[in-house]
This record gives structure tokens, sequence and C-alpha cells, in this order.
């Protein structure tokens, strides 16, 4: 939480920070359009919720605003099965044990599809012992670009 802070008091003000999360559900395989499996993303989840914690208490705090959120699917293209299974033997996340042997075999292209959130935030223009009002917002600057670090 101390990083966040920091990364926070860095931001000009009204500056914007994209936050790109993994969420659930895990990580699935599929080829042709068919589901073969569910991967274990717990490994990756537990990092991931307790990033969005700390960011989630910074907006609650009114320190960063969220402005949009998008949830996606990200996929990954692979050209085989093995080329899959081989990118993915070295990750704390792991394929069904049962599954490999027939991700192995598949000579076709396979993907990972994950779900994904975007989240855009800006810096609060006022410090944490200046509460605003809800639903207000402070008057933007002129037209140019934001400047992030």
């Amino acid at each position: 939480m101390h990083v966040l802070r920091r990364f926070r008091e860095a931001l000009v003000p009204e500056g914007i920070v994209l936050d790109l999360q993994v969420i659930r559900p895990h990580p699935r395989v599929e080829a042709q359009g068919r589901v073969l499996c569910e991967a274990d993303g717990a490994s990756l989840f537990a990092g991931a919720d307790a990033a969005r914690a700390a960011v989630d208490l910074l907006v609650a705090e009114r320190l960063l605003e969220e402005e949009a959120v998008d949830d996606h699917d990200v996929l990954k293209h692979y050209e085989t099965g093995r080329a899959l299974v081989e990118d993915w033997e070295p990750k704390a996340r792991k394929l069904p044990v049962e599954a490999i042997p027939l991700l192995r075999a598949i000579e076709r292209e396979c993907v990972v599809r994950e779900r994904c959130r975007l989240r855009r935030l800006r810096r609060a223009g006022q410090g944490p012992n200046r509460p605003r009002e809800l639903g207000s917002r402070p008057a933007r600057p002129s037209p140019v670009p934001p400047r992030c670090l």
C-alpha cells in the first residue's frame, strides 16, 4: 500500500493512471471455439486481489477517482497445443495435469482466454484532509494533455 500512495503522490494533480487487472474466472484453454480445460489461476489472483484492494482503498479515501471500467477478454494465441504447454511450464499458474497429454497432441491453434479489467483512475485534485462533496468534480485545467510519470 505504501508504494501505491507514493505512486499517487508522484502523479501531477488530475493525472491519469490506467490499472489493468486479471479477474475471475480462471483462464480457459480453447481450440476451434471449444473449451478444452480451465487452468488454475489462483496464484495470480492472490496478488491481483491484494492490488485491487489497495487501489480500491485509495478510491474510497478519495485520493483517486475511478472514471471508467472495462471488463474484457484477453486472448493469447499459440500455434499448437504443444507450444501452449511449453509456454506454461515455468508459470505459477498451472494447466490441469490430466489435460496436458491432450493439449500436447493438438496440432492446430490453441487460445488461452483470460478476463481482465481496465480502470481509468484520476488523481484527486484535493488532499486527503480536504474532502470534497459527493458528485462534485474540480474544474478541468486547460486542454493541455495530462502529464504522467
